[in-house]
């Protein structure tokens, strides 16, 4: 029986070659173009449709007179599933405590500061608030919300706001996603708290 160490040696060893050249996240659906090259089907798909003149390679440059159909790439896929299954299961996470308890055990988080990432009880909320922050302040929520607003891509709280996609999003994803495809119309979050929606 293979051990979770085992199994973490095995992700480590091969995780590299199951990268997408374009998300930089391992393979999803994965084609292969007649270069020879693979990518995930959604990532060449997206990539090719913001350049509908010229299909090219986004590897080697190589260009298409006309698009070639995504084949998938069963082999490569098979690989991803078998990686995919190595992936072992993260304990639960314990619970958030206080960070400013000091005497004793620390109690349970019933605040978190999203911007200075910080869990505080319900005796130490206005110790936090007093402390310095940005120049936006302080942003509590419950500590039973924090988790809705983490982006599970990047694992950072979502504190600004795409206005294309009405949603919010993580630093990030604002980089990654929102300014090369919008702009910058990305706004803090705590400007639109009231109408948000925070995917789940």
């Amino acid at each position: 029986m293979m051990t979770s160490d085992m199994a973490e040696t095995w992700r480590n060893c091969f995780e590299e070659e199951l990268i997408c050249p374009i998300c930089l996240h391992v393979f999803s659906d994965p084609i292969q173009l007649p270069c020879k090259h693979n990518f995930c089907r959604g990532c060449i798909s997206e990539a090719w449709a913001k350049d509908s003149s010229l299909a090219r390679c986004p590897e080697c440059n190589h260009a298409y007179t006309q698009k070639p159909s995504l084949e998938k790439n069963h082999k490569l896929s098979n690989i991803v599933e078998k990686y995919n299954a190595l992936s072992v299961e993260k304990a639960a996470a314990p619970p958030l405590q206080c960070i400013l308890c000091r005497r004793g055990p620390p109690l349970p988080a019933a605040k978190v500061c999203l911007r200075c990432n910080a869990p505080c009880c319900q005796s130490h909320v206005q110790t936090h608030l007093q402390q310095p922050c940005s120049a936006l302040g302080h942003l509590l929520v419950e500590a039973e919300a924090a988790k809705a607003w983490t982006c599970l891509q990047h694992d950072k709280y979502r504190l600004y706001h795409c206005e294309a996609e009405q949603t919010a999003v993580c630093q990030y994803c604002c980089f990654a996603r929102c300014h090369p495809s919008h702009g910058h119309a990305v706004t803090d979050v705590e400007l639109r708290r009231n109408d948000i929606r925070v995917r789940r």
